[in-house]
């Protein structure tokens, strides 16, 4: 019979002996075990709080583990639809996004009814209608883009949102969304919670803090949301702003193209390779109609970086910013104002030369893909109209080809084989060289190898024309730019060349 004696008992006279100490092996794998607990320990806590933070409402988030499953694999990048692969697909036309800032309204409680429209618009003039999810503002819906109306109240007023997700069938709301503002400070899961189609949902705050805020949706996965439209500016003027000649708005967004009609692309969300980037919902825009102002007169531009992931540097070339106000921080005589994605802000300029001047993000991978456009002063030269491609020359039986800023175009993609004559105009504002060469192109390093080119042009100027001729066998080719940089920019369209 085995007797348990009390650690205080009194007829213990002597202390119990030692057991023998376990080998070091044994205690060394025990220190590993012991390691290898906490860090699991310190996991689960980690996973634990992700999960708190990003269940965004009321509601009660679980988390599954599944020890078995495998990593799905990752996801590819696909290509970018053409407007020529998208045949069939209806969508809204295209109608220009007045850059002007709105009024503040009138009233002693700035009201703003916010819906939602869920429609299918070009991002881009070359590339396959994509599907949108944007805001209405009062009534103002920016048809034909991927823009949201800013939102314009003083510091210190008193705001009531009204949203309503889609409050017609015309609104085509298939799915719940929801609104958050960062200029408001409320509860997010009582008023950034998700609403159902048809229903609505009213926020009250005050704006006590001045800046350029962004508004957005915030329904999980917040990143394919905004990527797919729903965000905008919202601006809360200080006290004592200074009245200025002209008051503009810049929201510059990312697209990120998949199924002509479809919405947003999920690789390319999650690589962060956008297929467009814009201002104000439609790439370029502001380069093929420049918005006028005149020469002297103090402009301000109020500018909001609305990612979902893609840093902004705003630059206007040819001009110095006298004030920047970017996220409560005041500057000066600065060149460049650098936004992450949310962040915003405006700037205080004037020009002062007749002339057209460019404004881009200084990012110029991303420029390229749309982030550009032109203030244009009331007396500076006119520039080349970047509209339809070329067509082709009379009796000539020539191909007519336009070079823009970073694009080829033709209306006839194909031609017969034998002496083909290409009828090629510059209507782009830097110079560009016509080139030919088969498909697939040799290359050196990122651009065509020189011995690449069957046949090419002359170094065009803004206006120039010429025509080019090649005698070309049945097959694939490919239409480009020679100047530097020009190819890896996107200036280049496939050319097919048929049996005789």
């Amino acid at each position: 019979m085995y007797i348990q004696t009390p650690i205080n008992d009194p007829r213990q006279s002597e202390p119990a002996p030692r057991p023998p100490d376990p080998p070091r092996e044994w205690r060394e794998w025990m220190m590993v075990g012991l390691g290898l607990t906490a860090l699991v320990a310190v996991i689960a806590a980690a996973v634990s709080i992700v999960a708190f933070a990003e269940s965004g409402n009321e509601s009660t988030t679980r988390v599954v583990a599944h020890p078995q499953a495998t990593a799905a694999p990752a996801a590819t990048v696909g290509a970018t639809p053409t407007l020529e692969q998208a045949k069939g697909i209806e969508y809204e036309p295209f109608k220009p996004v007045d850059a002007t800032l709105p009024a503040v309204p009138p009233g002693a409680v700035k009201k703003f009814h916010v819906d939602v429209l869920q429609h299918v618009v070009q991002v881009s003039p070359e590339l396959a209608p994509t599907e949108v999810w944007t805001y209405v503002v009062n009534g103002k819906a920016w048809r034909g883009t991927g823009a949201s109306e800013p939102i314009v109240v003083n510091q210190g007023d008193k705001v009531e949102i009204t949203l309503t997700n889609g409050g017609s069938k015309a609104m085509n709301v298939t799915m719940p969304h929801s609104i958050d503002f960062h200029s408001a400070e409320v509860a997010p899961n009582k008023y950034y919670k998700d609403i159902e189609p048809g229903k609505s949902l009213r926020i009250r705050f005050t704006a006590d803090h001045p800046g350029v805020f962004m508004y957005h949706c915030a329904t999980q996965p917040v990143l394919t949301h905004v990527a797919n439209g729903m965000a905008g500016m919202m601006v809360v003027k200080p006290k004592g702003l200074a009245p200025v000649d002209r008051e503009l708005w810049m929201t510059q967004s990312e697209y990120y193209i998949g199924q002509p009609g479809k919405g947003a692309d999920q690789a390319k969300m999650a690589a962060e390779t956008p297929d467009v980037i814009a201002f104000n919902g439609y790439a370029n825009q502001y380069k093929a109609a420049p918005i006028a102002v005149k020469r002297g007169e103090r402009i301000r531009m109020y500018v909001l970086n609305a990612g979902p992931s893609r840093w902004s540097a705003f630059h206007v070339i040819g001009t110095v910013f006298d004030r920047t106000v970017v996220e409560g921080t005041v500057g000066h005589d600065s060149q460049t104002v650098n936004l992450a994605p949310s962040q915003g802000g405006w700037t205080e300029f004037t020009l002062a030369q007749e002339g057209n001047y460019p404004f881009v993000t200084h990012s110029f991978g991303d420029m390229v893909r749309g982030a550009a456009g032109v203030l244009h002063t009331a007396h500076a030269p006119a520039l080349p109209k970047a509209a339809t491609p070329a067509k082709a020359a009379a009796g000539t039986g020539g191909v007519g080809v336009t070079l823009g800023d970073m694009w080829v175009k033709t209306p006839t993609p194909t031609a017969k084989a034998g002496k083909v004559t290409f009828n090629v105009t510059n209507t782009g504002a830097t110079m560009h060289q016509f080139a030919i060469g088969a498909d697939p192109l040799t290359m050196d390093g990122a651009e065509p190898a020189a011995a690449a080119a069957i046949a090419k042009g002359e170094m065009l100027h803004t206006g120039d024309t010429e025509t080019v001729s090649a005698d070309l066998k049945p097959g694939k080719y490919v239409l480009y730019c020679l100047m530097g940089g020009h190819y890896a920019a996107g200036q280049h369209i496939p050319f097919t060349v048929t049996g005789s």
